[in-house]
């Protein structure tokens, strides 16, 4: 059910109630608030056309239950009565109208995309992707960028490059400005386009096909358990509904307060207003527009693409579809700590959205980044049709790219060290010991910005800036802004 902020209801009801069944008879709600304190309801239940229930109506007035004070872990409830307002059924089946009876609704919790049959990640791919080598890389390569003129200073910087962790284009100036010249969103995007080539090839020996992204983004309505309407094999004419695992596990998780507890005071309204669908109108579906538009994408170079998309589109979609942290040890809310590494948050079911050390272990990382990759091509035919032959294509470790040009600002857009795409030795006769070298070298560029970030501060000049001492850099919710 979802209801307004002008008070207008709708969603759907479905037989038999447990999620997930392959096959649902489903009835379509509309209504209207009637009253706001205390919260009251009235709506109708109408059976799906050319479906067995056809014939359905069902008025329906409710009152969501009051909250019990020191109450633990109450779930919203509607309380109300319903009545038949038609008969359906024929022959002596017919059940007759007006027959009322009470019922109780009560909100499910949240079902997490993992959860969901047919969203999951495949387990050669969940294993790989929950491991302490992927989690520290996708970790190590967006907190540098984030952390690269502050709190890191030139020695700073100097040492994580001898680590084998350059930075040859930060995505914003010294200044704080997007830079949308320097080609740093080339980086962006290769770096995710070869994390679906990795992902791709852990599924080639299952039986499972690999995650597609999104073809356009998921409505503010989407359901976690999603139906298809298909011709009924039994009475010709007629329709049923069969679970779709490809359209299921896209919900936008609620801004409950639990959710928003995990958040600095300043960055909760704005956290809870990027999940409504109002954001999502007026905000998330004119971006999706504007990086669709052939003669928007003629105008950009790639990194230009990369840096836009990375800083608005891309951080909207990871915080609006993000469950509450929690700690995969207790189940306690509360997001990892910035530096906490600790074994536990290696567990396959910490794959918090919000957060780079879990965000890719979520099934949704999978159709959010297919979506952004997928505007790669956009990009790549817009200028093809604007100046034919001005973009040229190549492989680069091992995916499709692009030549360096007018448009495209490198050659070697960083996805992380050379010496892992050139096995043990690096080309300058230093030896590498694989995964366990890997691992010592992003441990130690993580305590290079630790050590950075817990530096005395001469002064701190200005609220603004007190506030962002509060967020975390390994946070997407970090580069969102709301003003």
């Amino acid at each position: 059910m979802f209801i307004q902020n002008d008070g207008i209801v709708s969603g759907t009801l479905s037989f038999p109630a447990e999620p997930g069944l392959e096959e649902k008879s489903l009835m379509d709600l509309s209504g209207q608030v009637t009253s706001w304190t205390p919260m009251r309801l009235r709506f109708t239940g109408r059976g799906r056309p050319n479906t067995e229930i056809f014939d359905y109506v069902y008025d329906y007035e409710g009152e969501v239950a009051p909250a019990m004070p020191g109450a633990i872990d109450q779930r919203l409830a509607i309380l109300g009565s319903v009545v038949r307002s038609q008969d359906h059924g024929s022959g002596d089946q017919v059940a007759k109208a007006g027959v009322a009876a009470s019922f109780v609704a009560v909100k499910r919790p949240f079902a997490e995309p993992r959860d969901v049959s047919g969203a999951q990640l495949a387990g050669p791919a969940l294993d790989m992707l929950a491991g302490r080598v992927h989690r520290l890389h996708h970790t190590v390569w967006h907190t540098v960028r984030g952390s690269w003129w502050d709190p890191l200073s030139p020695e700073d910087r100097a040492a994580v490059a001898k680590l084998n962790w350059p930075l040859d284009r930060p995505p914003f100036t010294e200044q704080g400005a997007l830079d949308l010249e320097n080609g740093a969103g080339e980086d962006f995007l290769f770096m995710h386009r070869r994390m679906i080539a990795m992902v791709r090839d852990a599924y080639r020996d299952t039986r499972f096909d690999a995650p597609r992204g999104w073809t356009t983004l998921p409505p503010a309505d989407a359901a976690q358990f999603a139906y298809v309407e298909k011709p009924d094999p039994e009475r010709p004419g007629e329709s049923i509904h069969t679970y779709d695992p490809a359209a299921s596990g896209f919900m936008v998780p609620p801004a409950t307060a639990e959710y928003l507890s995990a958040f600095p005071e300043d960055q909760r309204p704005g956290l809870a207003f990027l999940k409504t669908p109002q954001f999502f109108r007026m905000v998330m579906r004119p971006h999706e527009r504007m990086f669709r538009s052939p003669r928007y994408l003629a105008s950009l170079s790639l990194g230009a693409l990369g840096n836009l998309l990375e800083f608005t589109i891309h951080n909207q979609m990871h915080m609006r579809w993000a469950s509450a942290p929690r700690d995969p040890a207790t189940g306690a809310v509360g997001g990892r700590p910035d530096f906490d590494l600790a074994a536990k948050w290696n567990d396959p079911r910490n794959d918090y959205l919000g957060d780079f050390y879990s965000s890719h272990v979520n099934p949704i990382f999978w159709k959010l980044h297919g979506w952004i990759d997928d505007r790669i091509e956009d990009w790549f035919r817009a200028h093809e049709a604007a100046r034919p032959g001005a973009v040229g294509r190549r492989t680069h470790k091992g995916v499709d790219w692009f030549e360096k040009g007018e448009w495209v600002a490198t050659d070697k857009p960083f996805d992380q060290p050379d010496w892992w795409d050139q096995g043990h030795e690096d080309g300058h006769g230093h030896h590498h010991g694989g995964d366990d070298q890997k691992v010592e070298e992003m441990l130690a560029v993580l305590d290079v910005i630790r050590r950075a970030v817990e530096r005395p501060r001469i002064a701190v000049a200005a609220p603004r800036e007190a506030r962002r001492a509060e967020r975390r850099l390994t946070s997407f919710a970090t580069w969102l802004s709301f003003s």
